[in-house]
């Protein structure tokens, strides 16, 4: 990758504007629409749109004078150079669900059928604009020297909070502690509320689910009263010892909890 400081140095002002600025803002848009398999429509890098936008050359073009480009994009992953990690990073998790391909052309059906050529450009409904912002930080690394995504080390670490029932309070400190580690202008969260809103986009709920500690049952349906396991026995909740030489008393605290989610939400 090239130096790219021209982006931002050769554009101080909208009136003014360096040759090389010029000249490697065209290349830049001849670039990005020799991969763009036919599209009208890209996603606009301006100060304004900042890639949540789609639109045409032209008015990308015009939208780049006018406004410069979004702050920090000196790696092009949504004009030709994010081909290699969305295939790694999306495209798999589509692979391993369908290995026939079916989810990946309905989904290049839908952008086709939305984005398309000769259709009129249109703000996306909610849902879709929530599964565009989602599909954004799934493809957006960490920071520039690394594969991981934005919305994979935000699943890896709420896995790890889950795991070991940290606080909120140990997990914003966890989150400090690798944000001080990482370059500079990473973009993990720095909280689990900022965690919370770019995962709110996927707009999935959860059931929680009482389990055996032993992994034998799953207390719901006609187990959804007992307070022990009626294959291993063991307690459903947390047992203390009363001191008193009294049988342990169980507190409302359960032992295991699973995380389901319900098919039908998983694939709207």
């Amino acid at each position: 990758m090239d130096d790219r400081h021209w982006m931002y140095t050769g554009r101080p002002s909208q009136a003014t504007m360096t040759d090389e600025w010029i000249r490697k803002t065209n290349d830049f848009l001849e670039a990005a629409w020799s991969q763009a398999e036919g599209s009208s429509f890209l996603w606009c890098p301006c100060n304004i749109c900042g890639n949540k936008k789609r639109k045409t050359k032209k008015v990308m073009g015009q939208h780049l004078c006018k406004y410069g480009f979004t702050p920090d994009y000196t790696r092009w992953i949504f004009h030709g150079e994010g081909h290699r990690m969305r295939d790694e990073v999306v495209r798999q998790r589509i692979d391993d669900c369908d290995a026939d391909g079916g989810v990946g052309d309905m989904l290049h059906d839908y952008h086709e059928a939305h984005f398309g050529e000769g259709l009129q450009e249109e703000e996306p409904e909610a849902s879709a604009k929530a599964y565009f912002e989602m599909l954004e930080a799934a493809q957006k690394p960490l920071h520039g020297h690394t594969k991981v995504s934005q919305l994979d080390g935000i699943g890896r670490l709420m896995a790890l909070k889950s795991q070991f029932s940290l606080s909120r309070d140990a997990f914003d400190s966890l989150l400090t502690v690798f944000g001080s580690m990482l370059p500079e202008n990473h973009i993990l969260p720095k909280s689990m509320y900022q965690a919370q809103k770019i995962l709110g986009a996927l707009k999935m709920p959860y059931e929680q689910i009482h389990s055996c500690p032993n992994g034998c049952i799953l207390f719901r349906k006609e187990h959804e009263k007992g307070a022990y396991c009626p294959k291993c026995k063991a307690s459903r909740f947390l047992e203390v010892d009363s001191g008193d030489g009294q049988p342990k008393k169980q507190l409302t605290i359960p032992m295991k909890i699973v995380r389901y989610l319900p098919f039908i939400p998983r694939i709207q």
